[in-house]
């Protein structure tokens, strides 16, 4: 493949998907280690790699050798794969590209500029209070460097060029616009996975075969099923009214609406979720050949998958099929029933929570969480997943709890696919999370229910004992490499090499702002019980004021996850 082409392809865009997506995936790694805060749990990499994996995914299904429909394919598969903050703002990006794409068999620089001058503009939308110095200065300086270059260039490769230049440009000034990112040495880290895109995509025109899509990328994280969701307990075999899990893809002329409709009787548990060119099903039926009879009739069906639950259920209750209570998940293709399985009738409003750690579900159950999604830090769900939970509750209002600054985006992307009356509660940690579920009342409104959890959550304030990953000054503490690290609502405020010290100073610092009536400690899977009763007591000395409750939240990563009340 020769270097001179004045059109960009079909086959070309496929090529440059599936070699960005490569590249990322081999990167992502590097690009976490870039979070500026030296914490183990830095997944804007691994994010923006399932994102875009997605997003190829989606146009190897494809047969098309449009630009345009190929470019709507990587959208569309971006957008339900979107994951993290920085997953569903690239699917902004992709989303933008693909309208100004939409109907074009070929583009030329002109059409690549106005595409990447849209897709900046989207990116800019999606976020509520843009800040310059990440992956949207990345993406904005690459796309003026476009407009620029389509004044003077044809050729595609040379266009090409001029934009990488430039991302590369601002993505090395982007450590001298946010002070965070100089203090830490570092430069944006979604800035980063935007450059490598671009880099993976030029590299492809470089080449003289197309490249293959490692699909074996999906394999370096767990998809989070959310038929495991919330363990809770196995349903008896005789209360399972539908016994087969029914799952495919229909692409054709698709009503969602309609097919949900027409679908709606046959079972329970129904998802049916896409546009009008793909959908995606998922219901529980007696009649699985009945769903896929009226599915056909609405084009080709893909990914068909059917599981008898009753079988599984059996096997589970006879020892056959042993479940991993430490994530919440069975072993392949079995199912974990969920409040909302068990509560079948429909109900006023629900709740969905977003989890990480068995003590946590426990939590939230108890406090009657409908559907627990496994995520959070470093496991950040999906829009699909998340879209998933919320149906699976049995009401027509939903209240989502992230529990996550990095799960908010996808959780807001979800509400607004939905079929159902959705609020999602900005969350930011666990902690903040049990506050608002606490003040949960199903008797009360929608409204008024959600007003009362918002500033439930927002009395909260939390802290969070961790370690770094590497040596850094941030925030004006000095941290050497595997120090224990003491975080106040995000900001690390204190480092030293001896955990129960670090948490201890953590905690003084969180009481010394405030009165404060509760404490709540909860402790993770890498801490002995006896430890953290040991450490409770000498808080109790110390601090014998507020109350003390202990917790086993069983959290990967964070030693202690602290809330003061």
């Amino acid at each position: 493949m020769g270097l001179e082409r004045d059109f960009l392809t079909g086959s070309m865009f496929r090529s440059m998907i599936f070699a960005a997506a490569n590249r990322l995936n081999q990167e992502k790694e590097d690009i976490d280690f870039l979070n500026v805060y030296p914490v183990p749990d830095g997944d804007t990499g691994t994010n923006m790699a399932l994102t875009l994996l997605a997003a190829a995914q989606e146009v190897e299904k494809s047969t098309s050798t449009s630009v345009g429909e190929l470019a709507q394919a990587a959208a569309k598969g971006s957008l339900m794969g979107a994951r993290g903050n920085s997953g569903v703002i690239l699917s902004q990006l992709l989303r933008g590209f693909a309208q100004v794409m939409q109907g074009k068999h070929t583009a030329t620089v002109h059409d690549l500029s106005r595409a990447l001058q849209e897709a900046s503009a989207m990116a800019y939308k999606a976020v509520m209070r843009p800040v310059e110095g990440t992956m949207l200065t990345v993406a904005r300086v690459a796309a003026e460097a476009g407009k620029q270059a389509a004044r003077r260039e044809t050729n595609v490769v040379a266009w090409f060029e001029a934009v990488l230049r430039a991302a590369s440009k601002a993505l090395a000034e982007t450590k001298q616009m946010l002070p965070a990112l100089a203090e830490a040495g570092v430069v944006d880290a979604g800035g980063q996975g935007v450059l490598t895109i671009f880099m993976g995509a030029y590299s492809s025109m470089e080449q003289h075969e197309a490249p293959v899509l490692l699909l074996a990328a999906a394999e370096d994280i767990p998809r989070t099923n959310t038929r495991a969701l919330a363990v809770s307990e196995i349903r008896p075999m005789e209360s399972i009214r539908f016994r087969y899990c029914t799952e495919l893809v229909v692409r054709g002329e698709v009503s969602l609406d309609e097919l949900r409709k027409t679908l709606q009787p046959l079972g329970d548990s129904l998802l049916v979720v896409g546009d009008e060119e793909t959908a995606k099903i998922h219901v529980h039926t007696n009649h699985p050949g009945r769903v896929l009879e009226i599915c056909c009739g609405y084009g080709e069906m893909f990914a068909i998958d059917i599981d008898n639950m009753a079988e599984q259920n059996r096997r589970i209750n006879s020892a056959e099929l042993p479940i991993d209570r430490g994530n919440g998940h069975m072993h392949s293709g079995s199912v974990i029933m969920t409040n909302a399985d068990i509560d079948e009738a429909q109900k006023k409003m629900g709740v969905v929570a977003v989890s990480l750690g068995e003590g946590w579900k426990s939590i939230f159950q108890g406090l009657g969480v409908d559907v627990v999604l496994n995520g959070g830090q470093t496991m950040n769900p999906s829009t699909e997943e998340l879209v998933e939970a919320i149906e699976q509750v049995p009401a027509k209002e939903v209240i989502v709890l992230p529990n996550n600054k990095n799960v908010l985006f996808a959780a807001e992307q979800a509400a607004k696919m939905a079929k159902k009356d959705v609020v999602v509660i900005p969350t930011p940690g666990l902690a903040q999370g049990v506050a608002a579920a606490t003040a949960y009342d199903d008797k009360l409104e929608l409204g008024e229910v959600v007003e009362r959890m918002k500033s439930a959550s927002q009395g909260v304030v939390s802290g969070e004992v961790t370690y770094s990953v590497r040596s850094t000054t941030t925030d004006g503490v000095h941290i050497n490499e595997r120090d224990f690290i003491g975080l106040e609502q995000g900001r690390v405020v204190v480092a030293g090499n001896e955990l129960i010290s670090t948490t201890k100073e953590l905690i003084r610092r969180l009481l010394a702002k405030r009165k404060a009536e509760l404490v709540s400690l909860f402790y993770g899977k890498d801490v002995i019980k006896t430890a953290a009763r040991d450490l409770l007591q000498q808080l109790r000395a110390e601090f014998p004021e507020p109350e003390w409750e202990l917790y086993e939240g069983g959290q990967p990563l964070y030693y202690y996850l602290v809330a003061v009340e």
